[in-house]
């Protein structure tokens, strides 16, 4: 399960409808409602708490409101990508809220808003159960009396062990047409490696978390510095992030595509290391953004269930999957094969 918080926001309700409920002053009351979209491999149910507190049960966290109406019904949904979570029925009134409940207290450890996504128990699955996308927000107001949302932290429990999400710098997806292209022609809008400028990045630097290297420059860049090539601070791990999916089978249609052809005329030059039988490397960033160039008729990227994740920090054992499921969302994951070249 994936919120995905940059598109999470408040949509109006009842603002200039005549039947909507009014303040003591006779002004139109402003109500307003969350919206954002999600991923998910399995069914989930989700619902909001606002004003909320956290407790962990039996490894999962348990949110209790103060006031049962704070709290919105739960929606179920299938499994699917880029779903639009939508619930006009739960409105939030700001005008019974104090200016120290718009933002976190930590003294009570009252959240504003809490969205919790869970696998739905209904699907009987062992492997997810228990598994939960919490994403813990507050809310701002502006000098024109309006409001928006605000994400603070996100969390993943898996197998009933909560790890906290941290955002990968650089693994966005560059090639969204609906990005507005910069002004800036010297800014960074390439998935090439900052070092050599050819191979695809695929090495995460730690604690910045900037993905900005290749596996090879990462391994030479440790023995020759130790400071980010982004922002200079000093690095204390690096973090290979790399993509495999089962091999396509001779009917395939994605045998056909011309973009997966290079990626795999490459792998002579990838490192196989951890790699499971019957599965072949990809590039991070084309597991997580689709194929850039394929005919309509073929899928644009590869589903979720046939993307495995694995990474390798500093040259040490494979991490726990947990840990790297942590920047999927990442916000939050991802590989590509070592000197794997750009499809352009």
């Amino acid at each position: 399960i994936n919120i995905c918080s940059n598109p999470l926001a408040l949509s109006f309700r009842y603002k200039d409808d005549v039947d909507s409920p009014t303040e003591e002053n006779g002004k139109q009351k402003v109500l307003y409602s969350l919206e954002f979209t999600f991923d998910a491999d399995a069914r989930v149910a989700i619902t909001i708490y606002c004003q909320a507190t956290e407790e962990f049960v039996g490894g999962m966290a348990v949110y209790s409101t103060k006031n049962p109406s704070l709290q919105s019904e739960t929606v179920h949904y299938k499994r699917g990508v880029s779903q639009q979570f939508s619930l006009p029925s739960f409105k939030i009134d700001f005008s019974d809220w104090k200016d120290d409940e718009l933002n976190f207290d930590l003294d009570r450890g009252v959240f504003p808003v809490v969205i919790r996504a869970v696998v739905d128990e209904g699907d009987v699955v062992v492997e997810v159960t228990g598994h939960a996308h919490v994403l813990l927000a507050a809310f701002e107001k502006h000098v024109d009396g309006s409001f928006s949302v605000k994400p603070l932290k996100q969390k993943q429990i898996v197998d009933r062990v909560s790890y906290l999400l941290q955002e990968i710098y650089g693994i966005e997806n560059k090639n969204n047409q609906e990005t507005k292209p910069s002004d800036d022609e010297n800014s960074d809008n390439s998935n090439e490696c900052v070092v050599c400028l050819s191979d695809l990045r695929d090495t995460l630097i730690l604690p910045c978390r900037h993905l900005c290297l290749c596996n090879s420059c990462a391994d030479t860049l440790r023995y020759q510095a130790n400071n980010c090539p982004i922002c200079r601070l000093p690095f204390r791990a690096l973090l290979q992030i790399r993509a495999v999916r089962k091999k396509p089978g001779a009917l395939s249609p994605v045998s056909f595509s011309p973009v997966l052809a290079q990626s795999v005329d490459h792998d002579e030059h990838s490192n196989s290391d951890n790699i499971p039988p019957g599965y072949e490397p990809i590039s991070l960033l084309e597991a997580l953004n689709g194929l850039r160039s394929v005919s309509p008729s073929i899928p644009s990227a590869p589903l979720y269930d046939e993307i495995n994740y694995s990474g390798v920090v500093d040259g040490m054992p494979p991490a726990s999957r947990p840990l790297v499921g942590m920047d999927r969302a990442v916000e939050s994951s991802h590989q590509k094969g070592k000197r794997s070249k750009s499809p352009d």
